[in-house]
C-alpha cells in the first residue's frame, strides 16, 4: 500500500495493483523509421472515429483551479497560440467529487457538489468554452466517475447507502488510501445519472469531448455493488458506458474513458473490459506512465529508463483491441519526474513511441497542471499537418513483447485465439496461431509433357 499512496499523488488514476510479470527482459529496441502514411478503414485513428472531431488532440491537464490561476493557464495558452497543442483537458469533476463550474445538475446542486466557498466557482462554463474555443482550440471535460468523495459523504449521511459500494456487511467499502466511502456504486441509476447529466451540460455548452476516469471498481475484493444483478463488475462499467456514450454524442461531444495500462492483459484488476468498452466509445485513454510499469514487463528491462520502448509496445495492444470498432487510442503520457527526473526527451520520447504506432493524439498527465518538462517536446503545426504511419498492432498475447505488425488481419487472427484461450478456461499454454508452422502443400500430379516450372518448395527462395 505505501507503493500505492506514492503513485496517487502522481497520476489521475494511476495506482496500479501489481501485475504479473511479463517474459524476461531483452534489450531496448531503437525507435524505429516511420512507415508511409496510410489510411485503414477497420482500425482504429480519427478516419474511423464518430467525425466529433475532437479525439485528434495534443492536450494537457488542467484542474479547475489550474484555469482561473494565471501561472498554470498562461503557458498553455501560449503553446496553443504556437501551435504546438490544440486541446485544453480541463477538470468538469475532480477526485475531491469537487464540480468546477455552476452546475444545474439537480443532484450536484442538492448534495452541493459544486465549490463555491466565496459564491462563485471555480470556473464560468460559458465563458471558458468560447475562450478556449477563439483560442482554435477544442476542449476536453474530465469527469472523475466512482470516486467521489463529495457525493459520497452525502450519500452516506442523507442514508443512500445503495449509492455506495459496500463490504459484506452493508457497509461503505473501506477503499484504503481513498477512505470510506470514497467510491460510488457504478451500479446504482442515480449515480449513474448524475455523471451522465453532468457531462451532457458540459457538451451543450460546447465542450468537445468528454472522459470519464476512475471509471472502474476499486482494487482488492470483497466489494458489493446494490444493483448490479447478475451482471459482472466489468459488464456493470461498459452497460454505465453504453448508456452514457449516445447520450453525450447527442448533446454534441466525443465520449471516452481513461483506463488502466495493465487493462489490456488484466482486465479483472479494476473491472474494465478494453474490447466492450471500444465497442461502445469514441476514444479510450490509457495511463501508459513508464513510471508505472513493473520492470521486464513487455520484456522491458526498465520502463521508467525505456520510455520509447515501453510506451510501443503498450500501444500495440491497445490498437489491436479497437480493430472492429469507431473507437481510437488517445493515451496519457508521462510528464512529471517521478521515481526520478523526467526531461524534454523523455516525454518525447513517448510522443515519438505513440506516432511510430499510428496514433497522432496524446494527453500529457502532471498532477501540478504544469506543462513544465514536456514544454520543449512540443513541436508546432497543426495536428494533421504530423500525421503517423499506419496503424501497427501487437501480433502476440497481450502483456508480452510484439515485433509489431501493419497486418490488421494478423492481428486479428492472434486475438481471437486469445479470446478463444479464454473462454475455454485458459486450458493449457496460450499458443500463438502465427507461430504454427506453415502447412506442407499436398503433392500434385504433372503432366510429363508439361513445360512449365515446378512450383518452388517451402524453403525456396522466390
Amino acid at each position: 500500500m505505501a507503493l500505492l499512496t506514492t503513485l496517487a499523488a502522481c497520476s489521475n488514476d494511476d495506482d496500479d495493483p501489481v501485475a504479473e510479470p511479463a517474459p524476461a527482459a531483452t534489450e531496448s529496441a531503437a525507435p524505429s523509421e516511420e512507415p508511409a502514411p496510410t489510411t485503414n478503414p477497420d482500425a482504429s485513428g480519427p478516419e474511423a472515429g464518430y467525425g466529433v472531431g475532437a479525439v485528434n488532440v495534443r492536450s494537457v491537464h488542467l484542474t479547475s483551479w489550474a484555469w482561473g490561476d494565471a501561472a498554470t493557464k498562461d503557458p498553455v495558452v501560449a503553446l496553443i497560440k504556437a501551435g504546438k497543442l490544440d486541446n485544453v483537458q480541463l477538470d468538469i469533476k475532480d477526485e475531491d467529487g469537487i464540480v468546477g463550474y455552476d452546475s444545474q445538475v439537480p443532484l450536484a446542486v442538492e448534495a452541493k457538489t459544486v465549490y463555491k466557498p466565496n459564491g462563485t466557482a471555480r470556473f464560468d462554463l460559458a465563458a471558458t468554452v468560447k475562450e478556449i474555443h477563439d483560442l482554435g482550440a477544442t476542449i476536453t471535460g474530465r469527469i472523475v466517475a466512482f470516486r467521489d468523495p463529495r457525493l459520497g459523504k452525502w450519500a452516506l449521511n442523507a442514508g443512500k447507502m445503495d449509492m455506495l459500494i459496500q463490504d459484506s456487511a452493508g457497509k461503505p467499502y473501506p477503499a484504503g488510501n481513498y477512505g470510506v466511502g470514497a467510491f460510488t456504486n457504478f451500479a446504482n441509476n442515480d449515480v449513474m445519472e448524475y455523471n451522465i447529466q453532468l457531462a451532457e451540460e458540459a457538451a451543450k455548452a460546447g465542450f468537445d469531448a468528454i472522459m470519464y476516469d476512475y471509471v472502474r471498481k476499486p482494487e482488492n475484493s470483497g466489494q458489493v455493488y446494490p444493483g448490479i444483478g447478475d451482471k459482472t463488475p466489468a459488464e456493470g462499467i461498459t452497460a454505465f458506458l453504453a448508456k452514457a456514450a449516445p447520450r453525450i454524442r447527442a448533446a454534441g461531444a466525443a465520449a471516452g474513458a481513461a483506463v488502466y495500462g495493465i487493462s489490456s492483459f488484466a482486465p479483472s484488476s479494476v473491472a474494465q473490459d478494453i474490447p466492450a468498452m471500444a465497442k461502445v466509445l469514441d476514444f479510450v485513454s490509457p495511463m501508459i506512465y513508464p513510471s508505472h510499469w513493473n520492470k521486464g514487463e513487455y520484456s522491458v528491462a526498465s520502463p521508467v529508463d525505456q520510455p520509447y520502448d515501453i510506451v510501443k509496445q503498450s500501444m500495440m495492444d491497445f490498437n489491436r483491441m479497437m480493430i472492429g470498432t469507431k473507437c481510437q487510442v488517445v493515451p496519457w503520457l508521462q510528464n512529471f519526474s517521478w521515481p526520478k527526473t523526467y526531461t524534454a526527451a523523455d516525454v518525447a520520447a513517448q510522443i515519438k513511441a505513440v506516432k511510430d504506432t499510428g496514433i497522432n493524439s496524446w494527453y500529457l498527465w502532471n498532477d501540478s497542471s504544469k506543462v513544465g518538462i514536456g514544454a520543449p517536446a512540443l513541436q508546432p503545426g497543426k495536428a494533421e499537418d504530423n500525421k503517423p504511419g499506419q496503424i501497427l498492432y501487437s501480433i502476440n498475447k497481450p502483456g508480452n513483447k510484439s515485433e509489431g505488425s501493419t497486418d490488421i488481419e494478423k492481428a486479428r487472427k492472434v486475438f481471437e485465439a486469445y479470446l478463444a484461450w479464454l473462454e475455454g478456461g485458459r486450458q493449457g499454454t496460450f499458443k500463438n496461431p502465427l507461430d504454427e508452422p506453415a502447412a506442407t502443400p499436398e503433392p500434385t500430379s504433372s503432366s510429363s509433357d508439361s513445360e512449365s516450372s515446378p512450383e518452388p518448395s517451402a524453403t525456396a527462395t522466390p
